[in-house]
């Protein structure tokens, strides 16, 4: 699932695929099964050095696709694009 959207991903995973619902990349480490918040380097794997942009594709030999998902990183990810759909609108309301 994508970590930032939670949409199912059936296609092999490539460093350059995109999610088809939010655009963003799927090889990432937010959406890999070794991720894991405040391991060392946010990993459980012993990986050689930090990847300090874990929302960017990278080439790590550990990544393992997951079905995992942030829910919280989720509703805030929701929230953050609600708010810039609604100022946007707003710029073109005419009350």
């Amino acid at each position: 699932m994508c970590y930032y959207c939670g949409k199912t991903n059936e296609e092999v995973i490539t460093r350059s695929l995109l999610c088809p619902s939010c655009r963003r990349e799927v090889r990432v480490c937010l959406n890999c099964k070794s991720y894991k918040k405040d391991a060392h380097w946010d990993c459980i794997e012993d990986i050689p050095e930090q990847v300090t942009d874990k929302e960017r594709a990278n080439f790590c030999d550990f990544f393992v696709y997951t079905d995992k998902v942030d829910k919280d990183k989720q509703a805030k990810n929701q929230s953050a694009k609600n708010q810039a759909k609604d100022n946007f609108l707003k710029l073109f309301n005419n009350e």
